[in-house]
């Protein structure tokens, strides 16, 4: 390796910080062994025993489009093993800092601020702002005029950054939110600044799924991190001989391959729309999951008929106002990139899984009420995945008669028939969805109090004990309802909205794409292997700090450039085997392998689509637990067995 992975390892407690240097391609790799080494799977994902690492890649600060995300790699509070969540743009103020990776460990006295500064001589100051609990509260019920997360960056840009001049440092500041101190689902969120200051601008991204931004909060008490340094700071790399490699490579010019390969995420000419929200209710049209899944069970005519009203109302006011009128709101994550896969709506940057999760997902389908959700939940730091399946998983059990309106501390029911939403009652869902989202926050009924603390997967297993006879007269339990992959006795993660197998199959790492996620089916050995090598590409992708919207060339370059560029004698895909392999080994000591389904709908969006895409035998498999049980056991064997942990 021509220069060393250099790692600022940050002890909290003491206030001391030291740097490592590593031969660690990137974040993920160094991220896993970190944990390995330091034995994190003994320590409760939510105490100081469990550090985090924010990373990027070798490539940042060239002119790689894409090349700039965050890699935040931790022991997840929700699957309870290790995850690894990114963050667009964010790297190409961090990489200023003069090292590659910060480690958060140990805790704070009291809630802090985390600052890391380079100065160009690569040994970049570190200062930590105490910032009393009282205060934060304040800050995040309102400060000039902004709310949760924006309020704290806001707070931070006029307090700790006074004085500093935006026209020679480059900045980006990392927040949590109120749900990361009050929930185990809280994410790290980070709005771009305004263009000539250090105030939260437009876009805002985070690396939200998996609770890292919980973890931050409550293991290590810290509220934000801000990285950065000059502006003038240049990458390792020969920028202009990166670009060469990738010509080499490809074939043709740099721009032109760029172009080529991200249309989707821009532009599609033959769709008249782009980025994922643009194009997957055009693409995947009647086959994205909604209304708590529940579409999996529905007949094609009635999907059809809920994708119209989608489009109408919810996918039409996007196009007219995002692609169709003159100001053309498209804006990257923060880093120099051709793509400007960011689309703005109303001031809402919408992206199909929030949007989704916050819309349809739940039974709204106007697009204002559901970009009013994001919003919020942006505010909150909630991750807005897992806060799409908790809602849809509410109103479910109340359309159930699991629970009523008042136990769930809502001022009215939520209307989750195909054939009955329509805008006026999606309002109604959007008012009702605001509540569960406050209420996972403040706390302050049972039912919510048991979410936050413990998760969805725990809190069903207890509400199924707690509500047995309404479990046993209505023939459906709370966990029959939630949608989730179980890992070892507690944890557990919900899918990216696809109907896909790929999204709650037996893999050691999920929430992220990590796997094949197409509406398909194969064979559970098939599914395993092809699922397996998409891992690894995505993990590669990932390590490299690169964003998955850049795979389709990205993927084929990284070889060539790790070999000719950062001097890595590497078989990539062999370093992405053992990288994953160190994942499971983890997961497992951490007791958080892969467990067998324990929903029905689960196990039933594996028939569903089966039968849907025309497999013979699975029409009459939904609800069949032997043979989907079957199914899972006999990918997770194969699966094993190409990482040479199969059981003796």
């Amino acid at each position: 390796m021509t220069a060393p992975y250099r790692i600022l390892r940050i002890n909290l407690s003491t206030g001391t910080h030291s740097i490592v240097e590593t031969d660690h391609l990137g974040p993920i790799d160094a991220g896993v062994e970190l944990h390995l080494q330091l034995e994190t799977y003994n320590a409760d994902p939510l105490t100081p025993g469990n550090p985090v690492l924010l990373g990027w890649g070798r490539f940042t600060l060239t002119p790689l489009f894409g090349s700039h995300r965050i890699v935040a790699v931790f022991r997840s509070p929700i699957s309870m093993g290790l995850h690894a969540s990114t963050m667009g743009g964010a790297a190409y103020a961090a990489a200023r800092t003069g090292v590659d990776a910060i480690l958060v460990e140990g805790r704070c006295g009291e809630p802090c601020i985390l600052e890391v500064l380079g100065d160009g001589s690569g040994q970049p100051e570190v200062r930590l702002h105490p910032i009393e609990a009282g205060k934060l509260w304040t800050v995040y019920n309102g400060y000039k005029g902004y709310m949760g997360t924006r309020a704290l960056h806001a707070w931070i840009g006029e307090s700790i950054l006074a004085g500093r001049d935006p026209r020679s440092l480059t900045v980006r500041i990392l927040t949590v939110g109120p749900a990361a101190w009050r929930t185990r689902m809280g994410g790290i969120i980070s709005w771009n600044n305004t263009p000539g200051s250090f105030q939260p601008g437009e876009v805002v991204d985070g690396a939200s799924r998996g609770g890292g931004g919980s973890v931050l909060a409550q293991a290590h008490n810290v509220a934000a991190v801000i990285l950065g340094g000059s502006r003038k700071a240049r990458g390792r790399l020969d920028g202009a001989g990166v670009l060469r490699v990738v010509e080499k490579v490809l074939g043709d010019k740099y721009t032109e391959i760029v172009a080529r390969t991200t249309t989707k995420y821009r532009y599609d000419p033959k769709l008249g729309t782009g980025g994922t929200f643009g194009v997957n209710y055009v693409h995947y049209r009647e086959l994205l999951p909604a209304l708590a899944y529940n579409t999996i069970y529905m007949s094609r005519p009635v999907r059809l008929s809920l994708h119209e009203k989608i489009m109408r109302y919810f996918w039409r006011p996007f196009q007219e106002e995002v692609f169709e009128s003159k100001a053309k709101p498209w804006r990257t994550c923060g880093e120099p990139c051709s793509v400007a896969c960011k689309k703005l709506w109303r001031g809402v940057k919408l992206d199909y899984e929030p949007a989704h999760g916050l819309g349809p997902m739940i039974g709204v389908i106007t697009l204002s009420d559901a970009a009013g959700l994001v919003e919020r939940a942006d505010d909150l730091g909630l991750d807005a995945i897992e806060a799409g399946h908790i809602i849809a998983w509410i109103f479910d059990s109340i359309t159930r008669g699991l629970l009523t309106p008042d136990e769930a501390g809502l001022p009215g029911r939520p209307v989750m028939d195909p054939l009955q939403v329509s805008p006026e009652t999606s309002r109604n869902n959007a008012i009702l969805a605001q509540a569960v989202m406050d209420g996972l926050i403040a706390r302050e009924t049972p039912l919510y109090a048991l979410i936050a603390r413990e998760g969805a997967r725990r809190a069903a297993q207890i509400m199924d004990e707690q509500y047995q006879r309404i479990v046993e007269s209505a023939g459906v339990s709370f966990r029959d309802l939630l949608v989730y992959a179980a890992f070892g006795e507690r944890g557990y993660m919900t899918p990216n909205y696809y109907w896909s197998p790929g999204m709650i199959a037996p893999l050691y790492v999920l929430g992220r794409y990590w796997t094949n996620y197409s509406p398909t089916y194969m064979e559970p050995e098939e599914y395993a292997r092809n699922s397996l090598r998409r891992a690894m590409a995505e993990l590669e992708v990932d390590n490299a700090g690169m964003c998955r919207f850049h795979r389709k060339w990205g993927e084929k370059v990284l070889q060539a450039l790790y070999n000719e560029l950062a001097g890595a004698s590497v078989d990539l895909a062999g370093h992405s085997l053992e990288t994953y392999r160190n994942i499971a080994v983890y997961n497992r000591r951490a007791g958080a392998e892969p467990v067998p389904w324990e929903s029905r709908k689960t196990m039933d969006v594996v028939a569903t689509i089966a039968a849907e895409i025309g497999v013979k035998g699975w029409e009459s498999r939904v609800g069949d637990r032997e043979a989907l049980l079957d199914w899972w056991a006999r990918f997770k064997s194969e699966l094993d067995s190409l990482l040479g942990l199969a059981e003796a």
